[in-house]
């Protein structure tokens, strides 16, 4: 059980099918909360009954399990213990490389690189790509707007021009101009990490 903000405006759903078929076991059958821009923490599965209570609910989750450093950044020094913490609650703006695996192997011919990203609910303005290794940026296409709490697809062109490695990057900008740090944040239970993430390919002849 946990406390489901209800800041939400009527967005909470509840998930018994998917793909036009009953929600799979893995999945969470029967019931599956769905709480768009929340972490999966809230996302309860094998939902069997509902209760409204008027305060805070008071469960190891709650109060002990999914908490982050009570700052703007849920982050604190390496090593150290956060003077208070409050319950994980909104995703922040990530994206991922997805067309390619780490290490990859690729002819020199021009490559398309895929991918998507999210936020936790102001949507998702743009998209960067670099390919070399963060020292220059541009802008990718985007895929169709699905909504705020959607994923969006985007895509950018590598055209290698010699052979090696070569550092691919991408970042994410939201409506609201939050995007990716270079560095990772840390906390204690490693919550909320969005750090750039980079993907190593090998143009080969």
């Amino acid at each position: 059980a946990l406390d489901i903000p209800l800041a939400m405006n009527g967005e909470v759903m509840l998930a018994y099918a998917m793909n036009g078929a009953d929600l799979p076991m893995l999945n969470g059958f029967p019931l599956r909360l769905v709480v768009p821009g929340y972490f999966a923490t809230y996302w309860v599965k094998h939902l069997n009954q509902i209760t409204v209570i008027d305060s805070v609910y008071d469960s190891f989750y709650m109060t002990t399990a999914y908490r982050i450093p009570n700052n703007d950044c849920a982050c604190v020094p390496p090593g150290t213990t956060p003077s208070s913490t409050v319950p994980i609650n909104r995703m922040n703006v990530r994206s991922f490389i997805t067309s390619l695996q780490d290490n990859a192997m690729l002819p020199m011919t021009p490559q398309l690189v895929k991918g998507f990203a999210f936020d936790g609910g102001a949507g998702i303005r743009s998209v960067l790509f670099s390919d070399d290794d963060g020292v220059s940026w541009r802008d990718a296409r985007l895929g169709p707007n699905l909504g705020n709490y959607s994923f969006r697809q985007w895509e950018a062109d590598f055209l290698p021009t010699r052979t090696g490695p070569f550092m691919l990057k991408v970042t994410a900008v939201n409506g609201l101009g939050e995007t990716q740090p270079v560095d990772p944040r840390w906390n204690p239970p490693g919550y909320m990490r969005n750090v750039v993430e980079s993907v190593r390919v090998y143009v080969v002849s």
